[in-house]
């Protein structure tokens, strides 16, 4: 994780390629694309931009990175309609050496497979040792789980993500902690790194890989866009360790001068339910500010 408070005591100044970046998150032709890219009926491309000032401030690596790299990762995830490196834990922009590599984190999964509108409900736990816990798979699948909480509840030794769908039914996916270990091993060379998810966060990796199966595999399929999003997330593995390429043909000018548009930008003042106002009191992003965003015309 960043650490926020000694970012600040280190921090430099900003080479010309950093200007750059920050020069280009802001112009008119970063916004046009994050518009077009951005899904309908969510986020709105002044929010998202925003965002990405906050990912560059929070995560100082990414500043160090090719810039054709980061304004490839922010286009992922803006395709996706999924914050990057915000405090909502939607989507993580991660440096390695000097390209990024975008991840869709659990509660992004989440968020997609809820904007289908396939789905009533959905949830996700792990079984400890001491945790009641029924499921058997016979003619009629029998599936309970009564966590204990009224002593300790041992180590957890199965994960699982379940949904119930709006056309009636639910869908259920349960993975033991081998099985998720064994996917871990086989998606992730960085599984043993220290600084690997896998080893600081087991708990929301497993819950991730738990409701990505029962997107893949378990959901109903439509045509629709957020469907369609959501079947691609699902088959996304997480090679956070692998040499990253950026696509040649992928380009945004990052030179400091940048052409004038005589038009003046219709942008739709902000409303207050479009800034990000942190979940969770305790989270260390709430010490980055969001940048005050001008959009060059």
């Amino acid at each position: 994780m960043v650490d926020i408070k000694k970012a600040k005591t280190e921090s430099k100044s900003l080479t010309a390629q950093q200007v750059s970046l920050k020069t280009t998150v802001k112009t008119r032709e970063f916004y046009d694309q994050i518009k077009n890219a951005l899904p309908q009926g969510g986020l709105t491309a002044r929010r998202y931009i925003s965002a990405c000032l906050t990912a560059l401030a929070v995560t100082p690596k990414l500043m160090n990175c090719k810039p054709a790299s980061v304004l490839k990762a922010f286009m992922e995830s803006a395709r996706y309609g999924l914050e990057p490196n915000s405090p909502l834990s939607e989507a993580a922009l991660i440096p390695f050496g000097s390209s990024v590599q975008f991840l869709i984190e659990y509660r992004g999964m989440m968020k997609l497979a809820w904007n289908t509108g396939l789905l009533n409900s959905l949830d996700f736990d792990k079984v400890c040792e001491n945790d009641h816990f029924v499921y058997n798979k016979g003619k009629g699948i029998d599936f309970e789980h009564t966590p204990n909480l009224k002593g300790i509840r041992g180590d957890a030794y199965a994960y699982y993500a379940i949904a119930e769908l709006k056309n009636g039914g639910y869908a259920l996916h349960v993975m033991s902690k081998d099985e998720i270990m064994k996917h871990a091993k086989q998606f992730s060379r960085a599984f043993n790194s220290k600084s690997s998810p896998w080893q600081t966060d087991f708990d929301a990796m497993a819950y991730k890989t738990v409701i990505r199966q029962l997107c893949d595999k378990k959901l109903p399929k439509a045509t629709t866009e957020q469907s369609l999003l959501l079947n691609e997330a699902a088959h996304i593995d997480d090679f956070v360790d692998e040499q990253i390429s950026v696509d040649e043909d992928y380009h945004v000018d990052i030179e400091p001068e940048v052409e004038v548009v005589k038009e003046e930008p219709k942008i739709e003042e902000p409303k207050q339910e479009d800034f990000i106002s942190p979940n969770d009191p305790g989270d260390e992003h709430q010490e980055a500010q969001a940048e005050v965003i001008e959009i060059e015309g």
